[in-house]
């Protein structure tokens, strides 16, 4: 029996690209490193296509490589090296363009090997997203842009964000970007290292419509799974979901035990896929928070891609892994109620409780006896608890 494609690819620290078959709770190496290196750390994925038949890869040491989903291929990595000490931070294709972000604020469109396009963003590069011809970048210190592909030789952006107003002691609150994702043409939602998501309508002003905090820890992953709904995590593996409407928490995901690295809401079924430091690979239900799927990869886990392959409808097994997890289930629950049954069938016993009078005259009647020097036997005196 052929081993079951993969429908979610996940990204290690050590350079290690894992692919999961979901339904069938398995998954596997889909490379091979000799030794485990930090500068082989798989940092960033983004498919080539909408049919999902392949993927890019970005690595921490600024070299790209891509895999053949279909056929099972992974080619030989390629540098795109900007200099010593930069590192790749995200990846996106363009028609038959790759887009890569490193944190020096270089953003570049290479066409095979060739570079075609560089503009400048901003020192300490964090996150770049695609919409169609629309390319968001942010980071550290360098707020929100938004350009246009197409005429992104200018180097000008056709959004620039501006910074919030300073807080109550007059001081500028500092800038830093973690996350970006767009909700619509006109509609962007942020992440940021300082707890905050932000919402802003290009067609409306330049500072946020939304600001709202989560927790007090730097938020590393943030996922829509609505128009008014987004699901963020920290380094302190907290996952809640969002309405952004309201500006309110709407509930917690529970689980988690190491900081949240990636999520990835699925495009029509209602879950959301998480990994992170706990080298635990996790899938939720959005609606009632239960962890449907958790498998432990080995690895600390960077980045996630999911695809958007039904996997509980067309895989032929799902079903009879859900009915055997339902027996183990059921077998708990038999051995738990024979155990409440042997516990209910015991006597109680009982205890009596001497007041303070009886313990009184229970003395005097010892120091009676003792005082008479008759060789009598006398109980102990009684102590109360």
């Amino acid at each position: 029996m052929a081993a079951p494609k993969p429908n979610v690819f996940v990204g290690s620290e050590t350079g290690l690209l894992k692919g999961i078959a979901v339904a069938k709770g398995t998954w596997k190496n889909l490379n091979h490193i000799e030794t485990p290196d930090k500068s082989n750390e798989i940092t960033c994925l983004c498919w080539n296509e909408e049919s999902e038949s392949g993927l890019t890869i970005g690595m921490k040491s600024s070299q790209v490589a891509t895999f053949d989903v279909r056929n099972q291929v992974l080619s030989e990595f390629t540098s795109l090296a900007k200099g010593k000490g930069v590192h790749l931070k995200a990846v996106a294709k363009f028609e038959n363009f790759l887009i890569t972000g490193f944190d020096s604020g270089h953003v570049s469109v290479h066409s095979d090997s060739d570079i075609v396009q560089e503009i400048t963003t901003g020192s300490h590069l964090q996150c770049l997203t695609m919409n169609n011809n629309v390319l968001g970048t942010g980071g550290k210190e360098a707020d929100l842009k938004i350009y246009d592909i197409n005429t992104l030789d200018t180097g000008t952006p056709i959004f620039q964000a501006k910074n919030v107003r300073n807080d109550w002691l007059n001081l500028r609150v500092p800038v830093w970007v973690t996350g970006i994702n767009f909700l619509g043409e006109n509609k962007i939602v942020t992440s940021t290292g300082h707890h905050q998501v932000r919402v802003y309508d290009t067609n409306v002003q330049r500072r946020p419509v939304l600001d709202m905090t989560f927790d007090e820890y730097p938020i590393t992953a943030m996922s829509p799974c609505s128009d008014f709904q987004v699901i963020v995590g920290n380094t302190q593996g907290s996952m809640g979901l969002l309405d952004i409407r309201k500006g309110k928490l709407v509930h917690r995901f529970k689980g988690f035990a190491g900081g949240i690295r990636s999520i990835q809401c699925h495009s029509s079924l209602p879950f959301v896929a998480s990994c992170g430091l706990d080298r635990f690979f996790r899938v939720h239900d959005i609606n009632t928070k239960e962890l449907v799927h958790k498998m432990y990869l080995k690895s600390r886990l960077n980045c996630l891609l999911m695809s958007k392959y039904d996997w509980c409808k067309d895989n032929e097994e799902s079903e009879e892994i859900l009915e055997k997890d339902s027996e183990i289930v059921n077998s708990d629950k038999e051995e738990n109620d024979d155990d409440d049954n042997v516990w209910e069938q015991m006597e109680i016993v009982k205890t009596r409780t001497l007041k303070r009078k009886q313990l009184d005259a229970s003395e005097e009647v010892i120091e009676i006896k003792k005082s008479s020097g008759k060789k009598t036997k006398t109980r102990k005196k009684l102590k109360r608890k």
